[in-house]
């Protein structure tokens, strides 16, 4: 709120006299009181008026005077406009006593710490009382929301009404140096409750069939709460689009019986026709092929219309990645058939981009890697990212001891089919380990495929020719497998899910030379909203696999299953939550379990903190056998700071059940949550 106070002069209210205001005056209170944009014609015809005043004077002295008379005169003008006087403000506080609704109590004082801190009660007595009379306002309104319509309020300073002519005498008679008391006494009163809920027709009085009034969140008896009844009407809004009605429009008629303390609700609803899908028109991208676009739309024209098809359209369009903003917008009515035209307005991303982050972890090191994507290559959101990594840094006495990678990885969305995406990747690395050191050739490709908002599958066809070093005895194995997995994704977003839950099954057969055997492995994830919607999440993980194989010993060291590290049984070092060698090495398993409980709370709109607790272990036998060793339990705390492309964590975490070869603690530092 800008508190504006007369720029032309100054009203002394005790003689009820205007007195001219200096230049130095009028920019403190500019400065202060935020003058300078709410007044800024008044302030440049007052500096106008003083330069008219001394124009004369100025320019006979210019004229008569030398160089330093001219010098002189400009600088001493430059000093009248710039220099402030004696700033003038006064300072103001509210002081509360409410009785009544304990929840009202809460929420008002909650209200007004926010408007003291936003707008702090700062200027001359006009600005300071302004804000204090805008802060009851705020008040009156909230009660009203809430349906306390009889509240009483005595707002007064100095023991007068601030809302009286003489409570700027009031604040006048207060020495300038003291603080402004205002103070708010607020009684409640009762809660006015709804007495009738009623949804008809437009111009009708019979009831709208078809509505299920127990979907609205409102009903008889429900407090006459202004929110819920907005909310009331939106939603029956989105009902009735739901049935198809995409014109459809609702009003509301609240009338207040204060007699009976009560609230009758009436919605009136105009449907309109039924609608169909109509067609889809895209602009504003200069870098995509619209005609390509047109089949990633998922209905077809003169299908009914319904409002999940539209999200389905901008879900479509979006997850391309070449797309800064994608707004559709329905036209205002029905073609002749009956159908809803779209017009989908998009904006192009850059289609190149850089990157680079940095991680680390106990045990691992340092890592740092960066990027170059292209996301639209041939004009049809093809996508070619080309990738680098350093790994293991500073964990080494060696250059050789640094793991490295280098990735090549392309996306063709819809080949062949909608929703269908072919995808081609290949890596040469090196990854030292405490298991093993391992340098490979991979390549990978196959077709990833979404047969609903919820499920997804992909499949590949994948080689690998790897050179293990392990126990100072080289192999070398060359692989050919055949990776599937199906994704049931039930969470609300993909990055930071606050409710919802995922199961995800991945299977590979591989075979080499000498042995074949399967990775097999089932994780589920769930997430429950607490409180305020996203921000007290309780998010658990569990987790299970097996490698059915002739032996464990024909597994390659890299495909053996392992626990413990960030995304894992946190506080053991990566890898080492399962059987040691003599010398304290990971030996792997053919089996593994997992499960994770964590707390994440947010704070403001940045940061947050977590509290887990993970537990999980590798075994030799192709099923985890509890009884030949219990898992791992590692716990911990953790903050987040949350950004548009994700969460950035740092956790650490202890073991609980610790072996006299495990670090005390480990730290975690990535993006995004770590399940």
């Amino acid at each position: 709120m800008r508190r504006v106070v007369p720029i032309s002069g100054r009203r002394d209210h005790r003689t009820r006299a205007w007195s001219r205001p200096s230049l130095s005056t009028i920019w403190t209170h500019g400065a202060k009181s935020e003058l300078w944009h709410a007044s800024k014609c008044q302030f440049e015809r007052c500096l106008m008026g003083m330069v008219q005043a001394l124009s004369g004077t100025f320019f006979s002295e210019m004229v008569r005077g030398g160089n330093w008379s001219r010098i002189a005169w400009t600088l001493m003008l430059l000093l009248a406009v710039v220099l402030p006087g004696r700033a003038e403000a006064r300072t103001g506080s509210i002081t509360l006593s409410v009785s009544g609704d304990e929840a009202m109590q809460e929420e008002i004082k909650t209200l007004l710490e926010k408007f003291e801190k936003d707008q702090p009660l700062i200027g001359d007595a006009l600005g300071i009382l302004q804000g204090a009379q805008a802060a009851l306002g705020q008040v009156n309104t909230a009660l009203r929301s809430r349906g306390f319509y009889d509240a009483k309020i005595a707002a007064t300073v100095g023991g007068r009404p601030i809302d009286s002519a003489g409570a700027l005498d009031a604040i006048d008679a207060q020495p300038e140096s003291s603080n402004v008391s205002f103070t708010f006494d607020i009684a409640t009163g009762p809660r006015y409750r709804i007495g009738s809920l009623t949804v008809s027709p437009t111009g009708s009085q019979a009831s709208l069939p078809g509505i299920d009034r127990s979907e609205l969140g409102i009903g008889p008896g429900d407090p006459a709460d202004a929110a819920a009844i907005l909310a009331a009407q939106q939603k029956l809004l989105e009902e009735l689009r739901k049935q198809g009605y995409a014109l459809a429009s609702v009003t509301r008629q609240v009338v207040v019986n204060h007699a009976t303390q009560q609230a009758s609700v009436a919605f009136e609803a105009e449907t309109g026709p039924p609608a169909k899908m109509g067609r889809v028109t895209f602009t504003g991208t200069k870098e995509v092929d619209t005609d390509w676009l047109q089949r990633r739309v998922p209905f077809s024209e003169g299908e009914t219309y319904s409002p999940d098809k539209i999200g389905a359209l901008r879900g479509k369009l979006t997850s391309l990645g070449v797309f800064n903003s994608v707004s559709i917008k329905p036209a205002k009515e029905l073609n002749a058939q009956g159908e809803l035209p779209l017009e989908v307005a998009v904006t192009d991303r850059p289609p190149r981009t850089i990157g680079f982050g940095v991680s680390y972890e106990t045990k691992l090191g340092f890592a740092i890697n960066g990027y170059w994507s292209h996301r639209n290559l041939f004009g049809q959101a093809e996508s070619l990212k080309l990738s680098a990594e350093l790994n293991h840094i500073g964990e080494g006495q060696a250059i050789l001891d640094t793991g490295f990678a280098f990735r090549i990885a392309f996306r063709k969305p819809d080949w062949w089919l909608s929703g269908q995406d072919a995808r081609f990747d290949s890596a040469t690395l090196r990854e030292v380990l405490d298991a093993y050191t391992r340098n490979a050739i991979t390549a990978r490709a196959g077709l990833d495929r979404v047969f609903s908002p919820k499920w997804k599958a992909s499949g590949s066809l994948a080689a690998e020719f790897s050179n293990i070093t392990r126990n100072g005895i080289t192999m070398d194995y060359q692989l050919v497998g055949l990776p599937i997995s199906v994704l049931y994704d039930g969470a609300n977003d993909e990055l930071n899910p606050t409710r919802g839950y995922r199961v995800d099954v991945d299977v590979t057969p591989w075979v080499y030379s000498r042995d074949f055997f399967t990775v097999m492995r089932l994780t589920g994830r769930g997430y429950f909203d607490l409180g305020e919607p996203g921000r007290s999440v309780l998010a658990t993980r569990a987790s299970i696999g097996t490698e059915p194989a002739v032996s464990i010993g024909g597994i390659p060291p890299d495909k053996l299953f392992y626990a413990g590290g960030g995304g894992s049984v946190r506080g053991f070092a990566y890898q080492t939550a399962g059987p040691l060698d003599n010398f304290n090495n990971p030996l792997g398993g053919a089996s593994v379990f997992e499960a994770s409980v964590e707390f994440r709370q947010r704070f403001g709109e940045s940061f947050g903190a977590v509290a887990f607790v993970d537990t999980g272990s590798a075994y030799p036998w192709f099923f985890p056998d509890f009884s030949m060793y219990a898992p791992r339990v590692g716990a911990g705390v953790g903050v987040r700071y949350y950004t548009d492309f994700g969460p950035v964590r740092l956790d650490v975490g202890f073991p609980i059940n610790k072996r006299p070869s495990d670090a005390p603690f480990g730290v975690y530092v990535s993006l995004g949550q770590a399940f």
